[in-house]
């Protein structure tokens, strides 16, 4: 029996080749559910075109064509299954791949990420639309791969009510390598999922045992039948980078007619679908001559060449230079003309599009750059005769996250830049927010200078700074429209490692910092605790006693040993010591063995030597 409000398909018509087909899986999808159709034409004008008018159909089932005027074909779709209250809505997709940022292309895209509605694509291949719309009340065979998950048991379901005589075959690709046991549970688990639906007996599952999904599906695909449906899938980012969405590989391979649907994400999910979706919007999309233009400036930028040499050693001793007279300003000169930059990003734009090629030019001009400076830094280091370590140098040595945070800005930024032609001038402040060249002339200057811990302190601050980067100016890339391309297989090796290379760097950097950060934190806690407590205590001693300096001895099992120098105009009380020591002890919650240094100092008046 009809619900008071029916279920409502909205099928969207963009041309006359698109009507028969879609409408012909839409009415026997409505009549089974008693369902409504409800065909949308979207137009530049809201006159309807000829060819839409006299189009057959079933008046019973599918309503008068609706025209709707917009230039935005795809968001035009989306504002009018909203306002009908749609709970599916069907489109015809020409079966283009796509890459990057979208999975089916600009105008569908959108009807994905902001729908709440279910929906169900139609890739028809080499298939005529008019052949097709014929077969389907006639089609008796149809394959349905399904992995237990919403979107394939709904695929299932709609089957058997868009082709009433068929014979649905719900398949299950397991690996080889499963042994009896996983393979029993791969069938307990397809039986579980079609006891859940109607006509069970229409239904035949089977196990496919293969390398991979695409496999497994192609190869029963090939098995003579007539219609291939498949949910729409949730893979994980890197694969859906290197080979596509899992429909996308199918609609490049299976010859049948293909549907793709997708049932809608629940409210929180698809609020996070949106923001995730607007986010993506608010970037740029390159066109495919932005993308050439920006390829071979960063692929000529990231050469060796004789100028680079030139900048790397000029830029490494300007940044010796002012760490050793501890300038500021003079470091800063020496960020600005640092060329290494260019290789960092030519390396993330390499790894992104799978490009061996470029990835291996960076990497050279990268290491080339990295030993000249660390050659040019020892160089400036054995020549002046300076050889402390000064607070610039000091200030490289400690790297923590927000050092890492800082990296991973600069890094977008820097691709960013990049790519756009009106904010390229931005480069230069990127590089000295980033700051890639005084950690190496530190690291350079430490070694000379007998100071391990600066050289190693500032390496890893280069370190963290080059991997960051590299991450964000990838994920930059790539949110702009640079792509793997996945016909290539050395282009996905190359791709793969290099993520997870990258990836794996910057987990391990990240646990570095993040231990270094909790102990800056915990020694900042102590340091300001134990000062804390000899202030207040300072305080009951009077002007006459004042504290110059205090350190921590050592550290055991028994508590920590504290020295703290004094001047005094008087001796102090061995209680008052005492006194100081117990306030320390309640600060720090443990032992603490207080030592107290007092130097004894004479005030004299003014009027004395007046007198």
């Amino acid at each position: 029996m009809a619900d008071e409000h029916p279920y409502t398909i909205v099928v969207a018509i963009g041309e006359p080749e698109h009507w028969a087909p879609l409408v012909a899986l839409a009415e026997p999808l409505a009549q089974a559910r008693e369902w409504r159709v409800l065909p949308l034409y979207v137009g530049r004008t809201p006159e309807p075109p000829t060819w839409l008018e006299m189009m057959p159909r079933d008046e019973t089932v599918v309503a008068q064509p609706v025209v709707v005027a917009a230039t935005d074909v795809g968001t035009a779709i989306v504002r009018y299954t909203r306002e009908v209250e749609a709970d599916l809505l069907m489109v015809l997709w020409s079966g283009e791949l796509s890459r990057g940022r979208y999975l089916l292309g600009k105008t569908l895209d959108p009807i994905l990420q902001y729908g709440a509605y279910d929906v169900a694509v139609l890739r028809l291949g080499s298939v005529k639309p008019k052949a097709f719309a014929e077969s389907v009340p006639k089609t008796t065979r149809v394959l349905v791969p399904t992995g237990g998950g919403p979107n394939a048991t709904m695929a299932v379901d709609m089957a058997l009510d868009m082709c009433p005589k068929a014979r649905v075959t719900a398949l299950r690709v397991a690996g080889r390598t499963l042994n009896p046991t996983g393979i029993s549970a791969q069938w307990e688990a397809l039986r579980t999922t079609i006891a859940e639906l109607p006509e069970q007996t229409r239904i035949r599952p089977h196990v496919e045992l293969a390398n991979s999904v695409t496999e497994g599906i192609l190869r029963e695909a090939d098995q003579d039948y007539d219609f291939v449906m498949i949910g729409a899938t949730r893979e994980s980012l890197v694969d859906r980078l290197l080979f596509g969405n899992l429909p996308q590989r199918l609609s490049d391979q299976i010859e049948q007619p293909l549907l793709i649907v997708r049932k809608r994400d629940p409210f929180a999910q698809h609020a996070l679908r949106q923001a995730r979706w607007r986010l993506l919007q608010a970037l740029p999309q390159l066109t495919m001559q932005e993308r050439i233009s920006t390829y071979q400036a960063v692929r000529r930028n990231a050469r060796t060449d004789p100028d680079f040499y030139v900048m790397m050693i000029l830029a490494t001793a300007i940044a010796a230079l002012g760490l050793l007279l501890d300038s500021s300003a003079v470091i800063i000169g020496a960020m600005i003309i640092a060329p290494l930059m260019s290789a960092l990003l030519g390396l993330s734009l390499g790894v992104v599009q799978g490009d061996f090629w470029l990835v291996r030019l960076s990497l050279r001009t990268l290491v080339l750059g990295i030993v000249l400076a660390l050659g040019v830094s020892v160089l400036v280091a054995l020549i002046v005769p300076q050889r402390q370590t000064t607070a610039e140098m000091w200030s490289r040595s400690s790297p923590t996250l927000l050092d890492l945070a800082v990296a991973l800005a600069s890094g977008g930024a820097a691709a960013y830049a990049s790519c756009r032609k009106d904010v390229a001038s931005a480069l230069a402040g990127v590089a000295i927010a980033v700051a890639l060249l005084p950690p190496l002339a530190t690291v350079g200057l430490g070694l000379v200078g007998a100071s391990r811990e600066v050289a190693l302190g500032a390496g890893l601050l280069f370190l963290t700074n080059l991997v960051a980067i590299v991450s964000a100016a990838g994920l930059f890339f790539f949110l702009m429209g640079f792509h793997p391309e996945s016909d290539q297989e050395s282009r996905e090796r190359t791709f793969r490692g290099g993520l997870w290379g990258t990836l794996t760097l910057l987990v391990a950097v990240t646990a570095v910092l993040a231990t270094l950060t909790v102990n800056a934190l915990q020694q900042s806690r102590f340091e300001r605790a134990v000062t804390t407590a000899l202030e207040q205590e300072l305080v009951y001693l009077g002007e006459e006693v004042t504290m110059q300096d205090w350190r921590t001895v050592t550290r055991h099992a028994d508590g920590i040993s504290i020295e703290v120098e004094l001047q005094s105009t008087a001796d102090l009380d061995p209680a008052e010591a005492k006194r100081m020591e117990e306030a320390l002890e309640a600060n720090l919650g443990e032992p603490v063995d207080l030592a107290v240094i007092i130097t004894r100092v004479q005030r004299m008046e003014a009027s004395w030597a007046a007198d």
